[in-house]
Parts: structure tokens; sequence; C-alpha cells
């Protein structure tokens, strides 16, 4: 039996855009299980023994990888315009819509896709599970 792929990038990009959700996956049915910030993880004791915690988002930190796009960029104006974006709070938001207005986003998505599926990758071997 393998995993998918893609279900585990959607499991982490669900961990990541939410304030306190983690993801776990069970080796024996190869399913993912949610928890939220409201749910009461102590009525699921065996979540430690039988499953395996998928990344968090600290873990992830998209933040940093909007700065290794960032230092993709050639262009110095465009470079530094990305560098201002991420400053202080709503930085996420400004980003984003830097790259909207550069004509970019679809590389910044591209950028982060492949990062999502390095750390999939990466988890997936690191815990030995096989993967399609």
């Amino acid at each position: 039996m393998k995993v998918k792929l893609d279900d585990v990038i959607d499991a982490l990009e669900f961990v990541n855009a939410g304030i306190d959700n983690t993801a776990y996956f069970n080796p024996k049915t190869y399913e993912i299980t949610y928890f939220g910030e409201y749910t009461d993880i102590n009525d699921n004791e065996d979540i430690y023994d039988e499953y395996i915690s998928l990344p968090t988002k600290y873990y992830i930190d998209e933040y940093t990888m909007m700065k290794e796009f960032i230092e993709t960029v050639e262009d110095e104006r465009l470079y530094n315009q990305l560098y201002i974006s991420i400053s202080g709070s709503g930085a996420f938001r400004r980003f984003k819509d830097t790259c909207i207005n550069y004509d970019i986003i679809d590389d910044w998505y591209k950028f982060r896709d492949k990062r999502y599926k390095d750390i999939t990758i990466e988890w997936c071997n690191r815990n030995k599970i096989e993967f399609i």
C-alpha cells in the first residue's frame, strides 16, 4: 500500500492554513486524521501510539518559503518590493498582492508547490512510508 503524495500535500496545506490544526497519518489504514484547536486529543490517546504526525505549520514555515522565493528574483526593483512586502503584520497578504501586481503569482505558486512536495517526500522517506 502506498500513500498518494497529493493527499499528504493537501493535508499539509490544510494544517498550514489553520490556526491550530494538526494532522496524523495512520500507517495501518493510510488515512489522515485532523485535529483542530478545539479537539481534545486526550480522548484519542492511541493517536500517539498508532499514528505518525505530519509536519506542522511551524515546520512548513511558509514565511521562509517566501524569502527563498524572493532570492530567486533577478529584477532588483521587484526583489526590493517583495522584501518590503514581507515586513510586519499582513506580510502574507502583501506578498501575494505584490506577486499579483507584478504578474509573478504563478511563479510563486509553482515554487511553493515544489517546496510542499519536497517536504512531503522528505516526511515519507523519514517515516519509511511508500508513496505514489
